[in-house]
């Protein structure tokens, strides 16, 4: 097959793709020439581009003013058994300014693992050395005058808008262990609250970093053995752990496997809560039925209950011989900490992934959640929009042979207070679409209030980007 064939890559992907994120995820032994998170936008770019002038299809808002961030792994080199979450961070930079698309670049995070590969110098390693130290290639935020690429394991990677490594961070030698790739940002506090998890004692620690930046508190949370803790939930007043049955197998390490977490039908699943402000770790473990969790899409108090909605897998990481087919689910658990109980709510059944809210309403109640349809020839679909009030999903459709992205919203002019509803999806909705014609990508921007209309603009990138994980908006 011709890598240059839009057409007989279209047919490839579409022999091959995989039907859920599971097939994406379970540790199979795979030639890298059969491995479905090597082919199609799934495949790696070999260059760093720097390029001005796109194409446009409608109109940018001139609303929008800043720098859309995306991370994700872009292999150099990936091998037999190459795992998705394992390959070199690459971070990706859109720019807008006063109504329009000024920029596009993308550069591989200037991490040691690279530059034994590339030659490309390494930036700065200073820092307490880690165990295991990720690549940076599953998140990037801005914070405290700080923007960091985030890894699944490691320190995060300092970088600049221009998308240039300045090193390791630590926080000034306060963070000593991993950073989560989902960290929470408080609106009205502007606290970020985290935690890593580690594959030695204690397994798990929670941190919390002032509006400031600086790294304020650290606590040890308890758990009977490692296990992969992706994301967490937040409210204004408490913090949700998910103990879930993904757990960290060193057998799996001694036969190279890429990832070495499998499901494991005798741990109990469990969620912990712990008062946001805990000194002492001390955190309440509630059962429940066994199921996985990558991302949740909010969380929030409700009186003396907790809201947490997450899309919801039956199991994940399963081993190659249990051919687990069912995708992610949203799922609303209502946790009633006094009485030790999780209550379950289907709230929407498509297959599904990477949630994300108007940031303005993180912690707080809210209404309005987004999320990428998963399926299709290509990997994922177009993008849905689901209204918790009035208990509806809206589709938008990206076009025929095109798929999605992480939708990220952008407010329109000031962000709405989260003790508001009114105004909550008075925004834009950003996501970078493949379309596999033409092998390239686009960048859809999409009236969040008008969400099943044509996007009001398409940038053709005149690039692509690789499908990637996660990432946010930085105002200028």
């Amino acid at each position: 097959m011709s890598k240059t064939n839009p057409e007989a890559i279209a047919e490839h992907i579409s022999e091959k793709s995989p039907a859920t994120i599971n097939a994406l995820v379970q540790n199979d032994t795979l030639a890298a020439a059969d491995n479905p998170v090597l082919q199609g936008n799934f495949a790696p770019v070999n260059k760093e581009l720097t390029l001005e002038n796109f194409a446009v299809v409608g109109h940018v808002p001139e609303a929008l003013n800043g720098t859309l961030l995306r991370d994700g792994p872009n292999p150099v080199d990936p091998q037999a058994n190459h795992h998705w979450f394992n390959g070199d961070g690459m971070l990706h930079a859109i720019k807008f300014e006063n109504g329009r698309v000024s920029g596009y670049r993308n550069r591989w995070l200037r991490t040691e693992a690279l530059a034994k590969k590339t030659g490309l110098q390494a930036a700065s390693v200073k820092g307490t050395k880690q165990l295991v130290q990720g690549t940076g290639n599953v998140n990037v935020i801005a914070h405290g005058d700080k923007i960091l690429a985030l890894p699944e394991l490691g320190l995060p990677y300092e970088v600049d808008l221009a998308l240039a490594t300045k090193g390791l961070f630590d926080y000034s030698g306060r963070l000593k262990g991993s950073m989560t790739a989902h960290p929470k940002i408080d609106p009205e506090t502007g606290e970020m609250l985290f935690f890593g998890y580690e594959m030695v004692p204690p397994f798990v620690n929670f941190h919390c970093v002032n509006s400031r930046g600086e790294l304020t508190r650290s606590v040890p949370i308890e758990l009977p053995k490692s296990i992969m803790m992706h994301d967490f939930g937040v409210t204004a007043t408490r913090v949700i752990f998910m103990d879930l049955p993904v757990v960290f197998d060193f057998q799996l390490v001694e036969q190279g496997v890429g990832m070495p977490f499998a499901w494991d039908d005798k741990h109990q699943a469990r969620l912990g809560i712990m008062d946001r402000d805990s000194t002492s770790g001390d955190v309440t473990w509630i059962d429940i039925e066994p199921c996985y969790v990558f991302h949740p899409m909010n969380s929030y108090d409700d009186d003396d209950n907790i809201i947490m909605d997450v899309v919801r897998y039956e199991k994940t990481f399963t081993r190659p011989e249990d051919k687990y087919e069912r995708s992610a689910q949203l799922i609303r658990w209502t946790i009633n900490v006094a009485a030790g109980t999780v209550d379950s709510t289907l709230l929407c059944d498509v297959d599904q992934e990477f949630p994300r809210i108007n940031p303005a309403y993180e912690c707080y109640p809210y209404r309005y959640g987004y999320v990428v349809e998963v399926g299709g020839a290509h990997g994922f679909k177009g993008l849905l929009k689901v209204d918790h009030a009035a208990g509806s999903t809206e589709v938008h459709a990206v076009g025929i042979d095109k798929a999605a992205s992480e939708p990220i919203f952008v407010a329109a002019g000031v962000a709405a207070s989260p003790a508001s509803a009114q105004g909550e999806d008075a925004g834009f909705i950003l996501t970078v679409v493949y379309d596999a014609v033409t092998h390239l990508s686009e960048l859809h921007i999409i009236d969040a209030q008008n969400f099943t209309a044509e996007a009001v603009a398409i940038i053709k990138l005149g690039a692509r980007i690789p499908f990637g994980f996660h990432g946010n908006f930085v105002p200028a």
